[in-house]
């Protein structure tokens, strides 16, 4: 039973199960899109190993205490992992179109200098007041809906500027149960939507996300009933999870339950067109 745990703590904590949800986000894209291939959705899975651990490493002090605890005890294990990935991302990036990879670059950026941790008189993007939920939402949204779709050599029409607005909007919904437990770790600086509001304005700014996201899908996209049926079961169980969300939550409750909607999303997708 131990050994299952620390493997279990291992996918979570070394940032492979957010890869994989990473790649879920991708793959929806292009199947919403009538694409089906999979190095891209492979190359952002170990972008996402590589680039989260790097942050991790820079910041190591700043993590909670068992979690930093727990990065000191397997850092030889990250660093083997993350070094993987790395060779992975560099071989499959040659399978790429230049325009592609130009398109990430500016996500590339603003996630690098979104995790330095400069001195203290230098403004760094992770001191911005307000701007942490907006631009981890604005990166996801580049990495799987413009990147993929560039690859694939999509235009990017005002349909696609709709579905990136609904990618963020999405992403802003499941990351606002990791600012309401973070409610007390974070820097006051930061001044998340709880740290602003409270947690009840925030749970309601879920339900206006969840608003926003059914409005696109219903007015830009119009699919048929079943897909909208697995809309409506993903956002309901994002928002059940976001209303019970607490400051006082289990290490799994954001991290693995939060984390697993975009896997649990293709799959029941998989299941429709199976």
């Amino acid at each position: 039973m131990q050994t299952i745990k620390r493997l279990f703590n291992f996918y979570i904590f070394s940032s492979i199960h957010v890869a994989l949800g990473v790649f879920c986000f991708v793959k929806l894209t292009l199947k919403n899109f009538g694409v089906e291939e999979n190095i891209t959705a492979l190359f952002c899975f170990f972008s996402t190993i590589l680039s989260y651990n790097f942050i991790r490493f820079l910041n190591e002090s700043f993590e909670k205490d068992w979690l930093s605890n727990w990065y000191r005890n397997h850092k030889s294990l990250l660093v083997i992992i993350s070094f993987i990935s790395a060779i992975i991302v560099l071989y499959l990036s040659f399978s790429f179109r230049i325009e592609s990879l130009m398109i990430l670059l500016p996500f590339f950026i603003l996630t690098l200098f979104y995790g330095m941790n400069l001195p203290r008189k230098l403004v760094t993007l992770r001191r911005v007041p307000g701007l942490k939920i907006f631009l981890i939402a604005f990166c996801f949204a580049g990495v799987t809906v413009l990147f993929p779709l560039v690859q694939n050599e999509i235009d990017i029409d005002v349909v696609i500027w709709w579905f990136f607005l609904q990618r963020m909007f999405f992403v802003i919904l499941i990351t606002l149960p990791f600012d309401i437990r973070d409610v007390d770790f974070d820097s006051d600086q930061l001044k998340t939507i709880p740290q602003q509001f409270g947690h009840f304005t925030t749970k309601l700014l879920g339900l206006i996300l969840i608003l926003g996201i059914f409005t696109i899908e219903f007015f830009i996209f119009g699919k048929d009933f079943n897909e909208m049926l697995i809309l409506l079961t993903i956002c309901s169980l994002s928002f059940i999870l976001l209303l019970f969300s607490k400051k006082e939550q289990s290490k799994y409750y954001s991290a693995f339950w939060v984390e697993a909607i975009p896997i649990f999303w293709l799959l029941l997708l998989l299941g429709l067109n199976f």
